[in-house]
């Protein structure tokens, strides 16, 4: 280096200078001491002058060699481009090279004189790192390296890297410092570079596309990961490899014969292919890689799976088939119209609206089909829309059809642009609105009708009270009145009256629970309910009616039902009532099937479906749309022929929307109708069971039924369907007869016996009833099923036979299966009289609370037990304990003994005489009064 030479000359100075002062010394004193030595001194003379020469010989070639240094010290540094520069620190100057001049950008005659100089040539933060370092190198370190980059005059960046050295004496005094400035511009260039290319090959790497690179021998050079996973390989196998290597034999040579022909032609190929193997659609771009003279030196693939993008074009295929099917057959008119207002497209509606033709529309104008009266409108809602100042609008105006007639449409239009905004054409949608514009006038009528029917419901709904007591009060007297010694004449009057009465209540019942609801007053109950026992109380409610038209009434349980379930029984039971009395209504002939199912169960909550289906006159779907409409019918003839106010399916779809369900319909006229909701119930928390009376005689029933119809008894099967119960069936009396006779000496063999009497004719049944009675006392029921036309016949002669309950063919199977448990309760009633009398348990009777009667309560749950007591219903027993909870403690304690007899033993008939003697609510409450 430059510094390295300078000092080298300099001593090399200092020694010869030394060495000529010692020869001058010499010689003087010589001369000094002996003065006579006149040829010494010349000699001393002599050699001075030829050291002189020497030394000025020596001070040329040190002259030379340092130059020649100092070159090759400025050629070593302009061809590593690193330059230096040298700090006096005691004088302060600052020498730079040549080569510092040229990598800072600068002149050699502007170079910095000194260390600040120096510091001003570079930025802000590489001039406060390159302070930072020297300080702390002057203050201890002897070394210091600081990289930067630099922006030269001229507008170009260098990144540059300075090395220093402090030097000091031996005293630690610094003497100066020497730094190298080496231009790592390219390195930097180059690491950047290799960064990007580590990026780019990570990208290739990433990317879902399979690339691979082949010589012009076909073999591979390179790949990335997803075409080696694709081949169950790792890159690196797939080096050195051909496609022989790695596909099948057919496969290859494929491959191969069209990577050749790419590599001849010279020109990209891309193509879109199926494997044969998984049938995935694969698109392959090939691209032969050339170099600076155009020759050919690989072959670079990428194969893209397109499976998805096939699908996808298919699909499109399909959207764009489904919208043309939708464009013809849609339900309103649809057309596209050019922004000249002519029409370009038009679809079948649009046509059949207007009564032309699509060749007699296409090429007219919009404002051709539009009434005079209404184009001015349409023209100003069309500026806005062209105008940008609207999306869309709608309008309804008038058209003219080719009849001349006028029509009624809505028409929406709007505006299709396209990429830029540009506006391409118009998309009108017209909907006839004739029928509609008519309705709205009778719906604003039904508004002002509905408004005075709400004033209506409120005050009836708070007249229920007052309307209902009266009449409870002439159905009460009406009842008591038949049960006393009346004129043939007179009965008949009071049975109308009862029957009037009754219908009366019911209309009342319907209106006040309407009104109810439309005040928002109605809630419902929670309590524990059976649906066998409601569906039982509903069946007896209508088989009566179903007989006497001819009807076939069917109930179907399912039986993985949950026997106790938590809801209102009451408003359960008006709702299906009220179902099952249409259908009943309006059906001549064929049959009526009520259905119950569960259809989910989660969380505590049975999800139960009701279905009431007939074979009725059915619904038509413009009757269906007004059926739920408060006091409305299907149409006017329905109310003069069947009867009835219209509330009751208004009634049960709120019923059932309080339930939470939706009460829906589906109707075929001419062939029946279905009613169908599905409602939650919560099911009760499992607690102890409790032992259900008579329980250990119902095991192990053995039933003989004498039926020839196959469908009858099944339906006997069905609902004998869980129960402890054996059936054996038998097809003829021969059958029965020997199934009889089969069981040992003394023992029954059956438990009890249903006949049916078309099977085995009136003489059989006689026989049969007969032979059973006799030889096993009475302890075996007998149930006969007999033709309408017998019933009364054989109901008369029913005791002599020995038969325990006669019942029409047609009897649902449910009421015969609750006939058969009420003719065994009685036979082993019977047969525990018959035994050794032992001294009666008397069951204790729950009353009411001391101090609390409710005369209201108390008419209510006796009027219950009534109802339940007409109808036979086994549901009566649990009504009774209801009952007895609302008499006063300490009252009627004999009345209240006799009926619990009755009731354990299933006599109804002398029940409703005890009850009908039972006194009344007033003279409790003025015995109570008296009392205080």
């Amino acid at each position: 280096m430059l510094f390295i030479s300078r000092s080298a000359a300099i001593h090399s100075r200092s020694t010869l200078a030394l060495g000529i002062c010692a020869c001058v010394l010499l010689v003087l004193v010589t001369a000094v001491c002996r003065p006579q030595a006149g040829p010494v001194g010349a000699l001393a003379m002599v050699f001075v002058g030829g050291l002189h020469a020497l030394r000025l010989k020596w001070r040329r070639q040190s002259e030379d060699e340092l130059r020649r240094s100092e070159e090759q010290l400025r050629i070593s540094q302009r061809i590593a481009h690193i330059g230096s520069w040298d700090w006096d620190v005691a004088s302060g100057r600052l020498d730079c090279s040549e080569e510092l001049c040229r990598i800072f950008g600068i002149p050699f005659e502007e170079a910095p004189q000194t260390f600040s100089g120096f510091l001003d040539l570079l930025p802000t933060a590489a001039r406060e790192a390159m302070t930072a370092a020297v300080e702390h190198s002057l203050s201890g370190e002897d070394s210091f390296a600081v990289e930067y980059p630099l922006v030269r005059p001229d507008g170009s960046e260098r990144y540059l890297s300075q090395v220093g050295e402090v030097f000091r004496d031996y005293t630690g005094t610094v003497l100066r410092v020497v730094c190298v400035v080496h231009d790592i511009s390219e390195r930097k260039e180059a690491e950047s570079a290799l960064f990007f290319e580590k990026r780019y090959r990570g990208l290739i790497e990433n990317l879902p596309q399979r690339i691979f690179l082949k010589d012009c021998n076909l073999v591979y050079l390179s790949c990335n990961s997803s075409f080696a996973r694709e081949l169950g390989l790792e890159p690196a196998d797939v080096f050195g490899k051909n496609d022989y290597d790695l596909f099948e034999p057919p496969l290859a040579r494929k491959r191969q014969e069209e990577d050749q022909k790419v590599m001849a032609a010279g020109t990209p190929v891309e193509r879109d292919e199926q494997r044969e193997r998984d049938g995935k659609w694969v698109s392959k771009a090939l691209i032969p890689l050339k170099d600076d003279h155009a020759r050919v030196y690989a072959l670079l693939g990428v194969l893209t799976d397109i499976t998805f993008r096939k699908k996808a074009e298919e699909q499109l295929k399909e959207s764009e088939e489904r919208f043309r099917n939708t464009f013809e057959q849609a339900a309103v008119g649809i057309c596209h119209i050019a922004l000249s207002d002519i029409l370009i497209r038009i679809n079948r509606r649009f046509c059949d609206i207007l009564g032309y033709t699509q060749e007699e529309l296409l090429g007219w104008s919009l404002e051709q089909t539009i009434h005079p009266d209404d184009r001015a409108a349409e023209q100003g809602q069309l500026s806005r829309l062209v105008n940008r100042e609207i999306d869309n609008y709608s309008i309804e105006m008038r058209q003219l059809r080719k009849d001349g007639s006028v029509v009624w449409v809505n028409l929406t239009k709007s505006l299709v642009c396209g990429p830029k905004g540009e506006p391409k054409y118009l998309i009108g949608v017209i909907e006839d609105v004739t029928a509609k514009r008519e309705a709205q006038e009778l719906r604003r009528e039904r508004d002002l009708v509905q408004a005075a029917s709400q004033a209506k419901s409120e005050f009836l709904a708070n007249m229920g009270h007052e309307i209902r007591t009266p009449m409870n009060a002439v159905i009460g007297l009406s009842r008591l009145a038949l049960k006393t010694e009346l004129m043939p004449k007179q009965r008949e009057y009071l049975e109308k009256i009862c029957s009037a009465s009754r219908t009366l209540l019911n209309i009342i019942n319907d209106i006040l629970d309407f009104s109810k609801m439309e005040a928002g007053k109605l809630e419902l109950e929670k309590t524990e309910l059976s649906l066998q026992e409601v569906l039982g109380n509903i069946s007896d409610m209508h088989h009566l009616k179903a007989q006497e038209k001819g009807t076939d009434f069917k109930m179907r349980l399912a039986p993985e039902l949950p026997r106790k379930l938590l809801g209102d029984p009451l408003r359960l039971t008006q709702v299906l009532n009220n179902l099952i009395a249409n259908a009943l209504k309006f059906t001549n002939r064929g049959e009526v099937v009520v259905a119950v199912k569960p259809v989910d169960q989660r969380d505590g909550v049975v999800q139960v479906n009701f279905c009431v289906q007939d074979t009725g006159i059915g619904i038509t779907t413009e009757q269906m749309e007004r059926i739920f409409t408060p006091f409305t019918q299907a149409d006017s003839s329905t109310t003069r022929r069947y009867g009835g106010t219209g509330l009751g399916l208004s009634i049960s779809r709120q019923l059932v929307e309080l339930m939470g369900g939706e009460l829906k319909v589906q109707s075929i006229p001419g062939a029946g109708s279905s009613f169908s909701f599905t409602v939650g119930f919560a099911v009760p928390a499992a607690g102890k069971a409790i032992p259900e009376a008579r329980e250990e005689e119902l095991r192990n029933l053995r039933l003989l039924v004498l039926d020839g119809n196959p469908a009858a008894v099944e339906g006997v099967a069905e609902m004998l369907q869980g129960m402890p119960i054996d059936l054996q069936a038998v097809p003829t009396l021969a059958a029965a007869s020997e199934a009889i006779k089969a069981a040992p000496a003394g023992q029954a063999p059956f438990d009890m016996v249903v006949v049916d009497a078309v099977t085995a004719g009136e003489d059989g049944l006689e026989q049969l009833s007969r032979s059973i009675s006799s030889r096993y006392h009475g302890e075996v029921p007998v149930l006969a099923t007999v033709p309408p036309e017998q019933l009364e016949a054989v109901r008369q002669l029913g005791d002599e036979w020995g038969l325990s309950a006669v019942y029409p063919v047609s009897v649902r199977p449910s009421l015969l299966v609750d006939g058969m448990i009420r003719a065994l309760a009685r036979a082993v009633a019977q047969k525990s009289e018959s035994m050794p009398a032992s001294a009666p348990v008397a069951h204790p009777v729950r009353t009411a609370s001391e101090g609390r009667f409710e005369p209201d309560r108390f008419a209510a749950e006796k009027a219950k037990l009534e109802r339940l007591l007409a109808r036979n219903s086994l549901d009566a027993k649990r009504q009774f304990e209801n009952f007895c909870r609302e008499v006063p403690r300490g009252s009627c304690a004999k009345e209240l003994q006799a009926l619990q007899g009755c009731m354990e033993k299933l006599d109804f008939r002398k029940a409703r005489q005890l009850l009908s003697i039972f006194p009344a609510a007033q003279q409790f409450h003025t015995d109570n009064r008296e009392q205080l």
